[in-house]
């Protein structure tokens, strides 16, 4: 069965996909002083954050169903991904903001703006 078959899984899909092209403009505006430029691990931490924040708002608590959906995620928007956020200015409080968000709402509305 597609993971995605689920209509609850189709939920995650829309927050991740819309996060990389956020992840452009927000990282964008970062002060000089205390950022680095976002590498690849950097990004697919955001996105790996906010997929298991969706899944867990979902009820998905497996780790292995967390994990594949996460991967499918990734496998999707693996090149927007890499084109909106690698190398973009990103500070460690927007990536501590990320670790610590209780949702994924908080990383795109707070952490990233």
């Amino acid at each position: 069965m597609n993971a995605f078959a689920d209509p609850r899984s189709r939920a995650v899909l829309p927050r991740a996909a819309s996060t990389a092209a956020l992840l452009g403009l927000a990282l964008s505006a970062c002060g000089l002083s205390s950022c680095h430029k976002a590498t690849e691990a950097d990004c697919e931490q955001i996105l790996d954050r906010i997929v298991e924040l969706e899944l867990k708002d979902q009820g998905v608590t497996d780790p292995e169903l967390v994990k594949k959906r996460t991967e499918e995620t990734k496998s999707r928007k693996r090149e927007q991904l890499i084109k909106s956020c690698v190398g973009k200015r990103v500070s460690q409080s927007n990536m501590e903001c990320i670790r610590t968000a209780k949702n994924a709402a908080e990383i795109t509305d707070k952490c990233l703006r």
